[in-house]
């Protein structure tokens, strides 16, 4: 995959998991971020292995491996690229999704989530007769 699929996939497996937090939830950034952090479907930081990835994760991570964006994350973030290699291609791919996140507007995820929810409540209620 590349760079930019990894931060377009990991925005989809934020919305996934912010549609399953409870309104009150929704409320609080801080812990909706954390909650993002922490789920191995948008990141896979817990296990070290993402839930959400489909195929082979050697596959996914060769295009991302020479993509300038992610080296640039990369490179500011300090990392040793030959440390993260060394724990293999899952970790690669967490490092990936991890710097991904840099790139998503978690304000704007958590308030697309919230307008979405609006909009389905007012569509479930019934339709008002006017006299």
């Amino acid at each position: 995959m590349t760079y930019e699929q990894y931060i377009n996939e990991t925005e989809r497996n934020c919305m996934t998991v912010l549609s399953e937090l409870n309104t009150g939830q929704l409320l609080d950034f801080e812990y909706c971020r954390k909650v993002l952090w922490q789920d191995d479907r948008v990141t896979g930081v817990m296990t070290g292995a993402c839930a959400s990835v489909k195929g082979n994760v050697a596959d996914n991570i060769k295009d991302v491996l020479f993509d300038e964006r992610f080296l640039r994350d990369f490179n500011e973030r300090g990392m040793d690229m030959q440390t993260i290699m060394a724990s293999g291609p899952d970790a690669i791919d967490v490092v990936a999704r991890c710097l991904a996140l840099k790139h998503i507007s978690l304000t704007e995820l958590i308030e697309y989530e919230k307008s979405r929810r609006r909009e389905r409540d007012r569509q479930s209620q019934p339709a008002t007769v006017r006299a």
